[in-house]
């Protein structure tokens, strides 16, 4: 077999990175395109009686089954037309964008008192977009860590916000719950990769060279603030504090590595 030409590298490796930044500029529209549509349901349940009673009666319930007739009939015609890529493309999207609108819609709608739903939704988007920047551009362990550290912060702040309500609170505590687990099958699943020299199964997750004190310290952090948030809520603010201050120092290190 033939040896390839530096030119013929150096064209890969364009085309590659090319690749990674339309990604990355789609995963951005994307994000913004969302958060522009959720600033407007609030605007709208912010406003008047009559505005904020037609978004919760009508159009959010007609959007969240619109979103579900979406998802499901795009996700039926990909499967059945998986071999057609042409079509293939636009029934996932299809589908992602009735997972969105199906979701968000009953999520504002279930907890639409003082629009926490709205609210929560505001905050959750440019954190998932956030991360699927970070999934691009930065390690695999990079993005372990600061998934870990966001979803811990976003888990300590509705857990704050919902201090004081009893019908919000009891939600927001199985998140927690939830949140707590799967940290811990994160460890889990970071111990049984590094015995296999970053491999799980035949997947390669971390480089051999991981340092994975950092992995383990980030998710120990993030398990232990979560779970003083479900008996201390009232500390909410300074272990998002925390959180924030660990998520900086983690983006930074992981930066410097890429330099």
């Amino acid at each position: 077999m033939a040896k390839k030409s530096m030119s013929e590298k150096r064209a890969e490796r364009e085309q590659a990175e090319n690749q990674v930044l339309r990604r990355v500029f789609n995963v951005f529209l994307l994000g913004l395109a969302a958060e522009v549509y959720l600033f407007v349901v609030y605007r709208s349940v912010t406003g008047s009686i009559e505005s904020m009673l037609m978004c919760y009666q009508t159009v959010l319930p007609i959007l969240t089954w619109l979103g579900l007739a979406m998802l499901v009939g795009g996700a039926a015609v990909g499967y059945v037309k998986r071999a057609d890529r042409k079509l293939l493309v636009p029934m996932a999207w299809t589908a992602c964008t009735g997972l969105f609108l199906g979701l968000s819609g009953l999520i504002m709608t279930t907890f639409s008192n003082d629009h926490r739903g709205v609210t929560t939704m505001c905050v959750l988007v440019p954190i998932l977009a956030v991360l699927g920047l970070v999934y691009l551009l930065y390690q695999h362990e990079c993005f372990l860590c600061t998934i870990s550290l966001s979803g811990a912060l976003f888990a300590v702040w509705t857990m704050g916000s919902a201090a004081n309500s009893m019908s919000w609170r009891v939600p927001v505590t199985v998140g927690l719950v939830v949140a707590a687990a799967l940290l811990a099958v994160f460890a889990a699943l970071t111990h049984k990769a590094q015995q296999s020299e970053g491999k799980l199964g035949k997947v390669r997750l971390f480089p051999v060279e991981c340092d994975y004190r950092v992995i383990y310290g980030v998710l120990a952090v993030a398990f232990v603030c979560v779970l003083a948030a479900m008996v201390l809520p009232s500390f909410a603010y300074y272990l998002m504090w925390a959180l924030g201050i660990a998520l900086f120092a983690e983006l930074v290190l992981y930066t410097t590595k890429l330099m």
